[in-house]
């Protein structure tokens, strides 16, 4: 596959931008997002939980143990 485009999944979260290579985010039905450079949910990038607090960092095997909160003072 290449290209831009969208993919849902049966869960509800899609994800849209580019389909091979390339930036990308993830939405979840609950409101919560994650961006980050390629078209999986693994490495670093940046996540926005359904509060909208934001958070950076990577994602490893469905963990989350690298994020950290973005506060803005």
């Amino acid at each position: 596959m290449s290209g831009r485009g969208t993919l849902e999944h049966p869960s509800g979260a899609m994800y849209e931008g580019d389909l091979y290579h390339g930036t990308g985010t993830y939405r979840f039905p609950d409101g919560t997002k994650y961006c980050r450079s390629k078209n999986r949910l693994e490495g670093d990038g940046k996540f926005t939980d359904s509060q909208r607090l934001v958070w950076t960092g990577g994602i490893h095997n469905k963990a989350a143990p690298g994020l950290k909160l973005k506060l803005n003072m």
